[in-house]
């Protein structure tokens, strides 16, 4: 090493070291007069703040939740029906057990099977009926957490399965999973005309309809 590199390394150590410890030291404080400005800006105005007593929710799933959307009915007699909002299948085969939500758009919400490893590792066996009923207590405690306890079984379009199918129905209903969905809540007002009455909608009160008693 030179003399020359020597002495330059030397004059630029201070300056570096000056130079970062004023850029660190300007960047906390324009940090930190941000922060006080916003926070007394923000400060003042939350003291007059007011919650909007209406709220406008568009989300179509609390339709769903309320039995208020309407289902896909189909033919009368059209098997596998499409007339629900959470269909439940399960799926037993000689490596595991799979339960599964299918949502009337064809996507699948909530899944679990024991070949999972998070349910696997507690598990003796991954296709016997005690990992049906694990299964089936995992698969309701996540329908719950995804706000569904309400769902729908086919057992012909599915087939009855033995006894592991049945061991996942009876985890499921044991853990708060009601089989079945309840009927649509559908409104009173049916649009259309009412000949019989003297007063049609879309028409004015006439004077001789008016009954003084």
């Amino acid at each position: 090493m030179s003399l020359g590199s020597s002495l330059v390394s030397l004059a630029s150590t201070p300056f570096t070291c000056l130079c970062r410890s004023y850029a660190v030291h300007s960047t906390h404080k324009i940090a930190a007069r941000t922060l006080s400005l916003s926070a007394a800006h923000y400060s003042e105005d939350n003291k007059d703040y007011k919650i909007n007593p209406e709220f406008i929710n568009r989300n179509d799933r609390c339709l769903e939740y309320m039995n208020v959307s309407p289902r896909r009915k189909g033919w009368r007699f059209q098997r596998p029906s499409r007339n629900f909002y959470y269909k439940l299948h399960i799926n037993p085969t000689s490596n595991k057990v799979e339960v599964y939500l299918e949502h009337s758009s064809g996507r699948k919400v909530v899944y679990a099977s024991s070949s999972e490893w998070a349910i696997r590792q507690f598990l003796y066996s991954a296709r016997d009926v005690s990992a049906a009923v694990n299964t089936g207590r995992v698969f309701a405690d996540r329908c719950q957490k995804a706000g569904i306890v309400n769902v729908y079984y086919d057992p012909v379009s599915e087939g009855h399965g033995g006894d592991k199918v049945k061991a996942v129905l009876n985890a499921l209903e044991e853990s708060g999973i009601k089989i079945g969905e309840e009927e649509v809540i559908e409104g009173e007002f049916k649009p259309g005309i009412k000949y019989d009455s003297k007063n049609r909608i879309g028409e004015k009160r006439r004077p001789h309809d008016i009954q003084i008693v």
